[in-house]
């Protein structure tokens, strides 16, 4: 289970040291392996796949629904199983592909995604396709922390900062495009019904880009043993598992008291993982998580910064969804059409930044990142609450085509920031960790979104359903002004590079 590093040698080679505490030979060590751009764009394919997926599937919802016949919370579970297979496990998929190889972890996670979009196509029952979309979520957690990974470990400079600009274009960007794509393929009934269309593009595109990896995908991995802590992965998994299954159901079974338990387990696991992975650090073998991970401090001040920017974005996804379409009554496309300006400003943005961090630095796009996407929020929030139920589609499209900007400065450049120390032996541990403090902040946006949504059309007795859901969209996109500002300051604490 664990092993310990290496004893001393007697006439050891020049070493280098990793976050465990292990030494790495460099004497004899070969040439890091590069990435190209038919690697990269490779790479990319998973966390493309894995969004796109997602949000397809989130538009489609309500016709598997009327497909298979499942209820309301049936087909909530066709998107909260994903997300909860994706997010558990992730960091114990980024640290397998430091063990064991990243090449290998994400075919094998691009397979067992691709099998498991096959089995979903062919579901014929709710609870198959619930099944099958918890072991998509499993399959995506063990290839996509193996994106960052492999850049962190095989790009340097302006290399790798062009490679994170295009990291968070597709991470970005890749939900609108899955909605668009999602309604699109709802229109053309290849397979049977609508719905089965959706998951048939995951398995063409998975194939596609297993096939790719094969030619194209660097193989890079940590030297040293291969062991993994289990008791940490069991302690790691079951904090995780408690606070998402409660942000994920919670608010729509009334916040039982089932939930509030798990939820107050939470400190106690995360508590216990820590000193755990402390311990094994002390002891000389090797943790899940290396403590001295959370000692660089653009990598600790990233996460909390990571915490603040996706909260904020799974708050507004949520709201706008709900808003444009059960309060102001837009189709699934119209409503992803005018998210599509944003989505292509954030990609060129992102492209535009990755650019531009070598020659200005992480820390001052950052903030004027912040400071954008701050002062485009706010007008956007006055638009939103002065047109109420008259919301106009192309003024908020043109809006949000400025917050796009904004978040573009602060997605990708705050990814470089955080990985600028991280060594490549521990490039796994460091990409699912941010990723699943990606997810969990999802999710908890998410959930305060909906508390706040709920007892908005409870306590209103004398405004039109519109009316409620455009104010708190307006409200959510204040909040998401300030936590804007509370970023760029956070940027400034960053060190200058």
């Amino acid at each position: 289970m664990i092993s310990r590093t290496n004893a001393h040698n007697d006439a050891p080679p020049p070493i280098n040291q990793d976050l465990n505490g292990a030494t790495v030979p460099t004497g004899s060590e070969a040439p890091p392996p590069t990435l190209g751009l038919a690697g990269l764009l490779t790479a990319l394919s998973a966390l493309l796949l894995s969004v796109v997926s997602f949000a397809a599937t989130g538009i489609a919802v309500p016709n598997i629904g009327t497909s298979l016949q499942a209820t309301a919370a049936e087909q909530s579970l066709v998107v909260s199983v994903y997300t909860l297979g994706f997010a558990a496990p992730m960091v114990v998929g980024g640290r397998l592909g430091d063990l064991f190889g990243r090449r290998r972890l994400f075919l094998i996670g691009m397979g067992g995604f691709t099998m498991a979009s096959l089995a979903s196509m062919l579901a014929p029952t709710i609870t198959l396709l619930i099944v099958a979309r918890a072991l998509a979520g499993v399959s995506a957690a063990v290839m996509v922390p193996q994106v960052l990974a492999t850049i962190t470990a095989s790009t340097q400079g302006r290399e790798r900062a062009r490679a994170v600009g295009l990291f968070g274009a597709t991470a970005g960007g890749a939900t609108a495009v899955g909605q668009v794509l999602g309604g699109v393929l709802l229109s053309v009934p290849v397979f049977g019904a609508p719905w089965r269309t959706v998951f048939a593009m995951s398995v063409i595109m998975g194939v596609v880009a297993f096939l790719a990896a094969l030619r194209w995908m660097p193989a890079t991995n940590a030297p040293g043993h291969r062991s993994l802590d289990l008791i940490g992965t069991v302690l790691l998994g079951s904090a995780l598992l408690a606070l998402l299954i409660p942000l994920s159901q919670g608010g729509a079974l009334g916040w039982p008291a089932w939930s509030w338990l798990s939820l107050g387990a939470v400190p106690v696991l995360f508590a216990a993982f820590w000193m755990r992975q402390h311990s094994l650090h002390r002891s000389e073998l090797i943790p899940l998580v290396p403590p001295p991970l959370l000692r660089l401090g653009s990598y600790r001040l990233g996460l909390v910064m990571a915490l603040i920017l996706q909260s904020a974005f799974g708050a507004f996804t949520f709201l706008y969804a709900l808003t444009t379409q059960t309060g102001l009554g837009w189709s699934p496309m119209n409503a992803a059409l005018v998210l599509l300006p944003f989505a292509l400003c954030f990609f060129v943005a992102s492209i535009w930044a990755g650019k531009l961090a070598p020659r200005f630095g992480f820390r001052r796009l950052l903030t004027i990142g912040g400071l954008v996407q701050a002062a485009m929020l706010a007008v956007s929030a006055w638009s939103v609450y002065v047109q109420s139920d008259d919301l106009n589609p192309l003024t908020l499209a043109a809006l949000l085509v400025g917050v796009g900007i904004g978040q573009a400065l602060m997605f990708g450049p705050l990814v470089g920031a955080m990985i600028a120390d991280v060594p490549a032996t521990s490039a796994g541990a460091a990409s699912g960790v941010l990723q699943t403090v990606q997810q969990a902040a999802m999710g908890l946006g998410v959930a305060v979104a909906g508390g706040f949504l709920a007892t908005a059309l409870t306590d209103s007795t004398t405004t039109t359903s519109g009316q409620i859901y455009a104010t708190a969209l307006a409200v959510c996109m204040l909040v998401q002004a300030v936590f804007a500002i509370v970023f760029a300051l956070c940027a400034l604490a960053l060190p200058k590079r």
